[in-house]
């Protein structure tokens, strides 16, 4: 800013320098339908809308943010204005009504923001606005934008004009909470749903802006920029020019990882190598670091799951589509996906699964994920095993790198795991190991004499035998109580009995007890409980709590051979009907006290029923 004082009055004038910047997503903001990205399916009914002439009075433009919605307004307001609309149905730009609309300076297209202007005197004002046909042009077309902060009030306001406008009005309306908006409006508009931009638009998109603005970024760059936008164009090119603003005409991935803080999938590529050779101290070391730069440790086990998927994806090559990285990336992906097996990844993934739903509820949060770690060290060797058939043991990896001195020779025999004896199970051989001798620091494998394959039990086979030890305990209990002479239960004492149960319910669960009381209830002589109820809800609440009566009435009768059953049916009650109308509770107050009638009688008093 810069002062300069007139010769003539001696007044001071200030200068304020024009800005010459314009960010990004103003600058390369489509001014044509051909410019919309990413919303094919809006654009060719737009303009089909246009060429056939059947445009709706009122449309609702919905979707996240940064899609295109109020863009495609503009443009939509401008077409429909145009006197000389283009074969292909987009505006020629050079006619009085564009050329207005281009200048900002057009009297026929109103933008309103709903968020400022949403109280009923606001729509009352536009709805006195709407009664003015255009001065020039065919249509005078309304654009609110945020239409989902409107009031309850203005939004019932707004519902006559809406249905029925004047031929020349057009409404024009954008929100990103459809749920927000009334169904009255909302079945007065023609509604159009904008979806996400795809990864792969908006990194042609910067391509662009890049050719036009001489900036060198690469592919890597671009796809993390479009990653980390969300779907939103609006917001990619917010962080692009951030970006540049940050490394200048030049742009790497590198530059992207570090202004946007993201989480360098360097660290996924290098952790998984040191899963594949089982070193853990590596695997560890590489998560002290992503702590030291200030990620927490589920943003850490997100990414590793994310990068797990994407290898899982490179094993097919139909499924390639589904990763939305660069080529470079992808090659990497692929070169990896050969050193690991897709088991491998599914029990990887199943245990990062496990580790990020307990993150929260963990007390030592960084203990919780270096143990996930540690799994995922040796998972690889447990899941070559059961691949193999569990007919084979693995033996331990040992690397040349981590030495072992000073061992003592070992002479100890192989004991079986200790399996809750199931007799599915079978045994390990028991032989003993050869001593081992370690010189200079190098370690000797034991070389075992006449050892017997040892089988490894899979899970699968240790839940059938338990399975199958079950099933034989409840068929020997079965037969034991079919065995037994059957006990017959009193009706005297079994009636006791379910009274001591409502009593007992009946300050928690006063509504089961109130069912209880009034159930007809009978027991026959093989112990054939029936309880016969009026109507299924209350078949249902007694249903819930059955297990509950039955352990209480098997306690109080030392017997449990006996069955419950609920039917619902009408039971016949000699109850007196209540009264419900006005008129059947005076007769009922009359018949209880007639001088209630000798009263109305006395003073004159007349009824309305």
């Amino acid at each position: 800013m810069c002062q300069i004082r007139a010769f003539e009055t001696g007044q001071i004038c200030y200068l304020y320098p024009v800005q010459s910047f314009v960010v990004s997503a103003r600058k390369y903001r489509p001014s044509s339908w051909h410019d919309v990205i990413g919303q094919d399916q809006v654009v060719v009914t737009l303009k089909n809308a246009i060429k056939n002439n059947h445009l709706a009075q009122s449309f609702l433009f919905c979707g996240p943010r940064g899609v295109g919605k109020t863009t495609c307004a503009r443009i939509l307001a401008k077409t429909i204005n145009c006197e000389n609309i283009q074969e292909n149905g987009e505006a020629c730009n050079t006619c009085e009504s564009c050329s207005s609309f281009n200048e900002n300076a057009s009297f026929n297209i109103h933008e309103i923001d709903a968020a400022s202007n949403n109280s009923v005197e606001d729509i009352r004002s536009l709805v006195d606005q709407v009664r003015y046909a255009p001065a020039s042009g065919k249509f005078k077309i309304y654009i609110i934008d945020e239409v989902h902060m409107l009031s309850a009030s203005a939004f019932n306001a707004f519902l006559k004009t809406l249905e029925e406008p004047p031929l020349y009005v057009k409404f024009i309306l954008a929100t990103t909470e459809k749920h927000k908006i009334i169904p009255t409006i909302l079945s007065r508009c023609q509604i159009f749903d904008f979806n996400r931009i795809r990864i792969k638009d908006m990194t042609q998109q910067l391509e662009i802006i890049c050719k036009n603005e001489s900036i060198d970024c690469t592919d890597e760059a671009m796809h993390l920029i479009a990653q980390k936008a969300d779907g939103a164009m609006r917001d990619a090119l917010s962080i692009f020019d951030r970006i540049t603003s940050f490394s200048g005409k030049s742009i790497t991935a590198k530059d992207v990882i570090e202004n946007l803080n993201i989480l360098d999938y360097e660290y996924f590529f290098k952790i998984t190598d040191a899963f594949v050779v089982e070193d853990v101290a590596a695997a560890l070391v590489l998560f002290d670091e992503v702590v030291n730069k200030g990620f927490d440790g589920d943003i850490f086990i997100n990414g590793l799951a994310e990068h797990f998927r994407n290898i899982l994806v490179c094993k097919d090559e139909s499924t390639l589509k589904l990763l939305d990285t660069s080529e470079t990336v992808i090659e990497r992906y692929k070169s990896q996906s050969n050193l690991i097996s897709a088991s491998f990844l599914l029990s990887g993934l199943n245990i990062l699964n496990s580790t990020d739903v307990n993150y929260r509820a963990s007390k030592n949060k960084r203990l919780h994920v270096e143990l996930a770690l540690m799994k995922l060290c040796y998972v690889h060797s447990a899941v070559s095993t059961l691949s193999a058939g569990g007919m084979e043991k693995k033996t331990p990896d040992l690397n040349e790198k981590r030495p072992i001195a000073n061992i003592k020779p070992i002479s100890t025999a192989v004991k079986p795991t200790e399996t809750n004896n199931i007799s599915d199970i079978p045994n390990v051989s028991e032989e003993p190991v050869k001593k081992v001798r370690v010189e200079n620091s190098t370690i000797i494998t034991p070389q075992l004499e006449s050892v017997e394959t040892v089988v490894i039990p899979k899970k699968t086979d240790i839940r059938q035998a338990i399975k199958k030890e079950e099933d034989e305990k409840s068929a020997a209990l079965l037969t034991k109580t079919v065995e037994e002479p059957l006990k017959v239960i009193s009706p005297e004492m079994f009636f006791i009995v379910w009274k001591q149960y409502a009593d007992f319910i009946r300050k928690d669960q006063n509504r089961v007890a109130i069912i209880m009381d009034a159930a007809a209830v009978s027991i026959n002589e093989t112990n054939n409980i029936v309880v016969r109820l009026e109507s299924n809800l209350e078949a249902n609440i007694m249903k819930e709590m059955q297990n509950d009566l039955r352990e209480f009435i098997k306690d109080g009768l030392e017997n449990n051979q006996f069955d419950i059953s609920f039917i619902v049916e009408s039971v016949k009650s000699d109850k007196i009907k209540r009264p419900y109308t006005t008129q059947e509770k005076y007769k009922k107050m009359e018949e209880i006290n007639p001088l209630i009638k000798e009263l109305k009688e006395t003073l004159g008093f007349e009824l309305d029923y």
